[in-house]
């Protein structure tokens, strides 16, 4: 932790896709600028919210090249570098070093269902292998195993990991990081449904989904999170709304929908999602609808 200094509000921006499918450089400038405008203390680039799993490699360390260059040092820029094979992933590193983010997240090896030996042997031959600064990246329902804080303890011995970003959505986990770890990495909630209780405990910020969509909410929560002031429950109802618009189907198209319907569009996602049907989208807008949530759309 004390080669690195983030913290607050870390956006994982979403991938817009033209028609053709190609991704659209342009509308994807546009959301890195409106995320820093909107109080964005750093943004990750080709993670899990911009579809990683669906670009070609060539496209990733594309998007990793354009963000920094394009953010221009205005903030920080990680770079998505998990995948499935460890030459992949680092592979991804150096195209992120190259590219000058200042570090990269990363997950345990997706579907191999690694063991606690394994986990800790993944990482240590990632960080041996790389200069790149690593947030570790805990997603239990996506990874299938969980990255506990026993495990990230001892993880924290490695030179190159410097923050974790834990979405087990389990407040007691993240308390135990941040009384092991604390002092040693930044640590970081993956949800911001999390705020409040998270930075209680002690968390250092969080990687963001609905930031794009409403950046002048969730920087007002981050801000307010701890006056205790009556505001606090009213902004938290407001993203907790935005959240149940995430779970109306797929969370990364429905995120896209929610954006596209709040006037964000940024076109579709990329198979192996589809579309959200006609059934979810219609309860998005009743969501959009019912809470007012259009008053928070970025600008």
């Amino acid at each position: 932790m004390t080669n690195v200094n983030w913290s607050g509000i870390f956006p994982v921006l979403v991938t817009p896709f033209g028609a053709d499918g190609s991704i659209n450089e342009t509308r994807y400038k546009e959301l890195v600028d409106d995320a820093i405008a909107n109080g964005a203390q750093g943004v990750v680039a080709a993670g899990s919210t911009g579809e990683f799993y669906a670009l070609t490699k060539a496209e990733r360390a594309h998007l990793h090249r354009v963000t920094v260059d394009h953010v221009a040092g205005r903030v920080p820029v990680l770079a998505g570098v998990a995948d499935l094979r460890v030459e992949d992933v680092l592979e991804a590193c150096q195209s992120a070093v190259a590219a000058g983010c200042v570090g990269g997240m990363i997950l345990p090896p997706i579907y191999a269902m690694p063991s606690p030996r394994e986990i800790v042997a993944f990482f240590e031959y990632i960080s041996r292998n790389t200069s790149l600064p690593l947030m570790l990246y805990n997603s239990p329902r996506r990874a299938g195993i969980d990255i506990t804080p026993a495990l990230v303890e001892q993880l924290s011995a490695l030179p190159t990991v410097v923050a974790i970003k834990d979405s087990s959505g389990v407040i007691t986990q993240v308390s135990e990081l941040v009384q092991r770890v604390g002092d040693k990495l930044r640590v970081f909630v993956g949800y911001e449904t999390m705020i409040v209780p998270a930075r209680a405990v002690g968390a250092h910020g969080v990687v963001a989904m609905a930031h794009q969509i409403a950046g002048p909410l969730i920087r007002d929560y981050w801000d307010k999170a701890l006056t205790g002031d009556k505001v606090v429950d009213e902004l938290g109802r407001d993203v907790f709304a935005f959240y149940r618009c995430f779970q109306s189907g797929a969370y990364y198209a429905a995120i896209k929908e929610t954006m596209g319907q709040l006037g964000r569009g940024a076109g579709g996602p990329r198979l192996p999602l589809l579309p959200l049907a006609e059934e979810q989208k219609a309860t998005i807008a009743k969501i959009i609808s019912d809470a007012g949530l259009a008053r928070w759309a970025n600008p």
